[in-house]
C-alpha cells in the first residue's frame, strides 16, 4: 500500500513539473507561427511594390517610406533612372540586394536611395495610389 502511494506522487510531481515545460513549448509554436506569417506577408508586399515599381515602365513615382531610423521618407523617383547610380554591381550594392533593399533614384534630391519594401507606406504614379 506504501509503495502504491509513493508511485502515485511521483507519478503526480512528474505530471506537475511538466506542466511549464508543455505551456512554453504551445508559446514557442505560437511565436513560430506569428514568425511565419510576418514573413510571408513582407514577402508578398515585396511582390506588390515590385510589381507597382514595374508597371510604372520608366515613369517617375512617388514612394513614402520609413527610413531606418524610423523617420519617414518621401522620394519622387524612378527605377530606371541609372545616370545618378554610381557603383553598381559593387559589393555594397550587392550587399544591399541580398539583404532584400531596393533601390530607386530620387529626383529632388539627384541621389539614389535603398528601401525595404516592407517598410514603404505609400506610392503613387499616375493613377495608381497604394497606402501600405
Amino acid at each position: 500500500m506504501t509503495n502504491n502511494i509513493l508511485i502515485i506522487a511521483i507519478i503526480a510531481i512528474i505530471a506537475l513539473a511538466s506542466i511549464p515545460l508543455i505551456s512554453a513549448a504551445f508559446l514557442l509554436i505560437e511565436k513560430t507561427k506569428n514568425k511565419y506569417k510576418a514573413m510571408q506577408h513582407q514577402k508578398q508586399l515585396a511582390k506588390q511594390i515590385d510589381s507597382l515599381i514595374a508597371d510604372t515602365k520608366g515613369k517617375f513615382f512617388s514612394l513614402k517610406f520609413i527610413k531606418k531610423d524610423g523617420t519617414i521618407r518621401t522620394i519622387n523617383g524612378k527605377d530606371r533612372y541609372n545616370r545618378l547610380v554610381k557603383g553598381m554591381g559593387s559589393p555594397a550594392t550587392d550587399a544591399l540586394k541580398a539583404k532584400g533593399y531596393k533601390n530607386a533614384v530620387n529626383r529632388n534630391g539627384e541621389s539614389w536611395v535603398s528601401f525595404m519594401p516592407e517598410k514603404v507606406v505609400e506610392f503613387k504614379c499616375g493613377a495608381v495610389h497604394k497606402i501600405f
